[in-house]
């Protein structure tokens, strides 16, 4: 066991002699598998909403969504048994000269490596895809490295959350039964879903998933793409008759043939931009600097918890 490799030897110097039995479980215990799962998971969103997403504003907000929402299931699958199916062995551990701070920077570390390497996967699917590309990036000079950042800082966001709920845990069933309740709050409370008011909305300020929507809707540009939404329902109203009249269908017929349809598409959405949805760097830095706080307020918390394992009464 580790224990016996760490009981004389100081806490960097076991960082990476529980970074390499990580990596012996991802290979030898199948914990590899999280990566094809993710590249799976994003081949479904993207086939979903690959065709709208950075194409309109309803489709972009979708994609954003579905996006976060797969970024933070994958951060949560990561590490939400991490500690609480080896904490016996965590115990015995530490009693015999394991540091938690350099175990849980051992896990941090690892998770961080998974993290990036399912971001990379999530856009390299959605790329192959055929995922339409901004032709430069908000904080980079690329569109493809900045929207990498995003999608790793949102997995690893959620990743320590998950983290932390690990180490509070004392079982895996305990664990897994908290995650669906963290899950769907992510959803409710993240705005792109309902359209919250008061004392709720406030709720989505402490949501990863709102950030995450927020730094891929400025990546993109939402706040310069057109909305056809109104468009499509003046469509569906055509038929409308009015004293013997049809007032939609006149005003329909009458911008398709001027050629002002895109016009009359990008006046609607001059109306639905969102100013967290900037594209800005200044803005982008900033939310990017929001996941990264969640990341390090989960790690602290968990190094707080875990800390605390000799108090196990098990």
């Amino acid at each position: 066991m580790a224990g016996n490799d760490v009981r004389h030897r100081g806490g960097f110097r076991q960082i990476p002699i529980y970074i390499g039995k990580f990596f012996r479980m991802f290979i030898f215990m199948d914990d590899w598998k999280v990566l094809p799962f993710s590249a799976l998971i994003a081949a479904l969103v993207s086939y979903a909403v690959g065709n709208t997403m950075f194409v309109t504003m309803e489709g972009t907000m979708k994609g954003s969504l579905a996006l976060t929402c797969v970024l933070i299931w994958n951060g949560f699958f990561n590490s939400i048994q991490s500690i609480c199916r080896e904490r016996n062995v965590i115990k015995r551990e530490h009693r015999s000269g394991m540091k938690i701070g350099a175990y849980l920077s051992s896990q941090i570390i690892y998770q961080a490596f998974l993290c990036l390497m399912q971001a990379v996967i999530t856009l390299a699917v959605f790329y192959m895809a055929g995922m339409k590309r901004v032709s430069s990036g908000v904080v980079t000079p690329f569109f493809l490295v900045d929207l990498a950042i995003t999608f790793f800082l949102i997995s690893f966001s959620s990743d320590m959350l998950a983290l932390m709920i690990s180490a509070v845990s004392k079982t895996t069933t305990f664990a897994m039964t908290v995650m669906p309740f963290v899950l769907v709050f992510q959803l409710v409370f993240s705005g792109g879903v309902f359209a919250l008011q008061g004392g709720a909305s406030i709720l989505t300020n402490f949501t990863i998933a709102k950030w995450g929507m927020c730094a891929i809707c400025a990546i993109c540009g939402y706040n310069s793409l057109p909305t056809f939404t109104v468009w499509n329902q003046l469509q569906n109203l055509k038929g409308y008759e009015y004293e013997g009249m049809y007032p939609v269908q006149m005003v329909v017929d009458n911008i398709e043939r001027t050629g002002n349809v895109e016009k009359f598409c990008m006046e609607i959405a001059s109306n639905n931009q969102v100013a967290q949805y900037a594209s800005t760097p200044t803005n982008v830095l900033n939310v990017w600097s929001y996941l990264l706080d969640f990341a390090i307020v989960f790690s602290l918390l968990s190094l707080f918890f875990l800390s605390k394992i000799d108090k196990d009464k098990r």
